[in-house]
């Protein structure tokens, strides 16, 4: 089962950021996952929520939330972990699908450079951005309520992967979604009881604040 660092590892350093994702590391996650958004000036950065610092990401610039914080750049992430370990980028907004793509673009050296990388995103635009761009790129999508929605989406985007709410990731769903050859993650688990009765259902990854609490 693989072990995917929720926001670097939230539970055990700020989330998304560089500490947090060094976190993940040292607690021995297989994946990273981390949330980006993008600012005024089209600069990729990690961040969950549409504000940080209290300013709203988009309406300011990279320089100017810099002076109320520390920012995490997205190319400063992918300087540091990209090709060492597995990344899963959130895509919070289809706005930054773009951006995003052509910063990814820039360490990709071969077609296989694309499986060091998955796009997630609850958004379907942003993942057909993507897959627009080409057919080698992961995609993953995300939902909350319903576990068979993925099959639709499927059909016309050729999901990687399917991140399942832990609450909704039903046996048939997964089953369902293995029989595609879909990936199958849920989110976000920090009980080893749970993840263990997911790994029962035959879920491939979990999604976890604490990567270090939940055995492979």
């Amino acid at each position: 089962m693989l072990i995917i660092g929720h926001r670097g590892a939230a539970g055990l350093a700020p989330e998304n950021t560089l500490e947090a994702l060094h976190a993940g590391v040292a607690a021995g996650a297989d994946m990273l996952e981390f949330d980006v958004r993008l600012t005024k000036d089209n600069v990729p950065i990690l961040a969950h929520d549409t504000k940080i610092h209290g300013h709203s990401i988009r309406q300011h610039t990279l320089s100017e939330l810099q002076k109320e914080g520390v920012i995490t750049e997205l190319e400063v992430v992918l300087k540091e972990f990209f090709g060492k370990i597995l990344l899963n980028i959130e895509l919070k907004h289809e706005d930054s699908t773009l951006a995003v793509y052509s910063m990814v673009r820039r360490f990709i050296a071969s077609q296989e450079d694309w499986d060091n990388v998955l796009f997630s995103s609850f958004r379907i635009r942003a993942l057909r951005i993507l897959r627009v761009r080409s057919r080698k790129i992961n995609i993953a999508l995300l939902q909350h309520a319903n576990p068979f929605y993925f099959i639709l989406v499927h059909r016309e985007l050729n999901l990687t992967a399917v991140g399942f709410h832990r609450l909704f990731a039903n046996t048939l769903a997964i089953a369902t979604a293995k029989e595609l050859g879909i990936f199958t993650y849920t989110y976000t688990v920090n009980r080893t009881s749970t993840a263990q009765r997911l790994q029962q259902r035959g879920i491939d990854g979990i999604v976890t604040d604490y990567p270090n609490k939940i055995a492979h």
